[in-house]
């Protein structure tokens, strides 16, 4: 079939930051936030008269979107090779090579490195989050501290846009956070903890203009669900090793968070029904019940003994003088509704309970006064780095408690999200796949090929689609469409009809074709997902898809 796409009319362009701020020094490298970039053509000339209005509205909506201050890039100081931005420093110190997870502009390293063109001197590897930083005094000491907040680009996008699992397992909203103390004046000592959190791994959306309380929809049926739940849950065994899921959604049946108590009580289920769950932990701790306010004090009576354990089977990563000593085992991945103000209060929580371990290491915990200046220092980058991480996913920043500031965030979000979202989910679908992955081309990638191919060409892209026959194999398959007249609900509770079933219907329908359905039947076997007592309607439509092995 001939794809309806010009792929001559592709396009290639240059970004070039244009103003940028350092954010520190470190190991021998300069990290530097990016503050305005130009987008250049590299086949056609932009006169140079030509007005900033005159500019294509995605070209405005990318230099907006990488503007933001969420994006950061590092440069050697010196002739070695420049700090590697993407990975943690577990991961550095066993040699392992760029994450791609969070190489956010991968795609446009792709077309000079097909031309074999050295690169390295002057494309830099970005990625979107937040890095905070200070330097702290301890002794004779001046301990570098950060924390690198690593948003993932395999499912990137606004909170109403992008929500919960896609097929390959990616989660919306899924940051790496990195708790990072380095000392090279005290053996070069570098201790690190990481940190993860992501929507709930299922396929479920909030739909509709969202204002205040927003309704929790399921986009497909949970048992469709388990696939993509358990390629999650290997995704982060392989990365991570084990871990715990913290999940901090309402549990309260009635009132406004109801979606997220059915929410929370579907992702328990898939979790009890994965063959890991043994040896995995859920934890579900109800935050705004158990802990009204976010207060340190409730954190430590009802979360701390439930974690305790895990943390420190899990340890921190350590490593002195190019040795490492100690490995991180396991993560904690925390989980509310957005993964904004709940997560960003309880992940700091748990980072400020490890501090504690990394001081004793150091050979300060028993100073006050330096483990008062650690966790006070520390207590602030955290908020800085929950605000900027909000700010990327839900336009402003964190949720802090203060009526009179959260209320402004909070219209500041409904506008946001409602009318602003699209442009800049735009952007996001540009800047990561070249294109806006909305056209029939698109479509039939995504259908045929794995999604690491998206990154190809799109003449590559075109031929390859064209020619699917060559690698795709047709099976043949029975496609069943029905139509179900419920009557109203007048029979649901009827003893004559309790005993009929669609079996004959549904499994025997290739016999009865051009038949109508005999009889009024009770729909027994899918009422977990009809829920006929809510149907008020006088006519419901089933569309039922079949897949027969004798074709």
């Amino acid at each position: 079939q001939e794809v309806s796409w010009e792929a001559e009319n592709t396009q290639l362009y240059l970004m070039v930051v244009t103003r940028c701020i350092k954010v520190c020094n470190f190991e021998n490298s300069a990290i530097c936030k990016i503050q305005d970039v130009d987008i250049i053509s590299l086949q056609s000339v932009r006169p140079q008269n030509q007005k900033q209005q005159d500019e294509e509205p995605w070209i405005r909506e990318l230099k907006k979107l990488v503007g933001n201050e969420s994006f950061y890039f590092s440069v050697a100081l010196s002739g070695n090779e420049a700090f590697d931005i993407t990975l943690c420093a577990q991961r550095r110190a066993r040699g392992a090579t760029t994450d791609n997870r969070f190489f956010w502009n991968r795609m446009l390293h792709l077309h000079p490195k097909r031309f074999g063109i050295d690169t390295d001197k002057w494309l830099v590897k970005v990625i979107c989050g937040s890095i905070e930083f200070c330097t702290l005094y301890m002794n004779n000491h001046t301990p570098k501290v950060l924390i690198i907040s690593r948003l993932s680009c395999e499912r990137a996008g606004t909170r109403f846009n992008v929500r919960g699992v896609n097929d390959a397992g990616h989660v919306a909203n899924f940051v790496e956070t990195e708790q990072l103390i380095h000392i090279d004046s005290l053996d070069n000592m570098v201790l690190s903890y990481i940190q993860i959190r992501g929507t709930v791994p299922l396929f479920w959306e909030q739909p509709g203009l969202n204002v205040g309380s927003h309704k929790v929809k399921m986009s497909r049926e949970p048992e469709v669900s388990v696939q993509a739940f358990r390629k999650h849950v290997r995704f982060i065994r392989e990365k991570y090793g084990r871990f715990v899921v913290l999940n901090l959604l309402g549990t309260g049946v009635t009132g406004k968070r109801q979606g997220e108590a059915a929410l929370s009580h579907l992702f328990q289920l898939q979790h009890l029904n994965c063959q890991w769950s043994k040896s995995e932990t859920h934890i579900v701790f109800d935050f705004h019940q158990e802990c009204r306010g976010g207060s340190a004090e409730a954190l430590n009576k009802k979360l701390k003994p439930q974690i305790n354990q895990h943390i420190d089977e899990f340890g921190f990563f350590f490593c002195r003088n190019g040795k490492i000593e100690k490995v991180q085992s396991g993560v904690m991945r925390t989980n509310c509704l957005d993964c904004l103000d709940r997560t960003n209060r309880v992940q700091s929580f748990l980072a400020i309970d490890i501090l504690q371990r990394k001081l004793e290491l150091m050979g300060v915990a028993n100073n006050g006064v330096i483990v008062q200046r650690f966790t006070s220092k520390l207590e602030e980058m955290w908020k800085d780095n929950g605000n900027k991480i909000s700010q990327n996913y839900a336009g402003t920043g964190a949720l802090q408690g203060s009526k009179l500031i959260d209320g402004a965030r909070s219209a500041g979000r409904m506008i946001q999200n409602n009318l602003l979202d699209n442009s800049k989910q735009e952007a996001i679908d540009i800047f990561l796949h070249g294109n806006l992955l909305n056209n029939y081309l698109a479509t039939l990638s995504r259908t045929l090929l794995p999604p690491s191919y998206l990154y190809a060409p799109l003449n590559v892209l075109k031929q390859t689609c064209e020619r699917s026959s060559e690698y795709c194999d047709s099976i043949p398959f029975r496609v069943a469409v029905g139509t179900y007249n419920v009557n109203g609900g007048k029979h649901f509770r009827s003893l004559a009809y309790k005993h009929l079933s669609l079996d004959d219907w549904l499994l025997d329908s290739q016999k009865n074709e051009g038949k109508n359905p005999k009889g009024t039947y009770k729909l027994k076997v899918i009422t977990r997902d009809i829920r006929l007592r809510n149907v008020c309607a006088r006519f419901y439509s089933l569309i039922i898809v079949i897949k027969w092995k004798d074709g």
